[in-house]
């Protein structure tokens, strides 16, 4: 066996057996519905134009237009809806599936509005899940809520509960509740459903939102994923397999030639 033959069967032993999670991580989530303007950014790089399919890391900042809409959808099964002029951040995301109870998923609404229904991380680990808005920093119960920002924070509850917290303590909403926290300062209060200002939640109301029992479908990033009816960890190591062969047939033929 020539020199260049056995470089090439080393790659190929290398290839298929280094561990392909060790390699490629799964992203946070990623992008299931979206219309009109929706952006992906993080403090390094510049808004780019994203869409349905696109996967949503850690850091990244997703910016929706004027008339846009936005569904992400998490590795543990939570989905976030945004509403048209919303800008939301994944702060930090951590996720294993063998151990939702150690997962964590700290989000920030900056602007405009979301509705959420929390997966398993929100359901094994409570205090791991917030979501961070200029008034008040939000936990969960178990939850399918909608919050607003409007000269202050509107929340509605649907199911489950919500916590408030700031400066000036924790309020708890529970279903069926609608509240508001005025400034960073201020309390949360329970309030009427009538007093949230017109078009405040938008059409967050009507969204259909799926199940969230489980990890997210159809991502190709998260465990059980499929890319051509393949198992994504099966199609990334043929990839590899496919490259580090055809660099090292490369390699081979170059050092003939030189």
């Amino acid at each position: 066996m020539n020199k260049k033959t056995l470089r090439f069967y080393s790659w190929i032993t290398l290839a298929t057996f280094t561990p392909v999670g060790g390699v490629f991580a799964a992203p946070a989530g990623q992008i299931t519905q979206s219309s009109g303007d929706v952006t992906l950014s993080t403090p390094q790089t510049t808004p780019k134009s994203a869409g349905k399919g696109d996967p949503v890391e850690s850091g990244q900042t997703v910016t929706v237009g004027d008339s846009g809409r936005a569904m992400l959808q998490f590795q543990d099964g939570q989905t976030i809806a945004l509403k048209s002029n919303s800008i939301f951040k994944v702060d930090s995301y951590k996720y294993d599936q063998a151990a939702p109870e150690k997962g964590e998923s700290f989000f920030s609404l900056l602007q405009g509005g979301l509705r959420a229904i929390t997966g398993l991380i929100g359901s094994r680990n409570r205090a791991g899940w917030k979501l961070a808005t200029p008034t008040a920093t939000m936990g969960i119960r178990g939850t399918d809520f909608i919050a607003a920002i409007d000269q202050g924070l509107y929340l509605k509850v649907n199911s489950g509960a919500v916590s408030t917290t700031n400066s000036s303590g924790t309020t708890v909403l529970t279903a069926g509740q609608t509240g508001f926290v005025a400034t960073g300062t201020a309390a949360g209060t329970v309030i009427p459903a009538s007093s949230v200002p017109a078009g405040a939640f938008g059409d967050l109301d009507a969204v259909g939102l799926g199940g969230v029992s489980g990890p997210a479908t159809g991502s190709t990033g998260a465990a059980g994923g499929a890319l051509f009816g393949l198992p994504t960890g099966v199609v990334i190591g043929v990839g590899i397999v496919a490259g580090v062969a055809a660099a090292a047939v490369g390699a081979g033929n170059s050092s003939t030639h030189h």
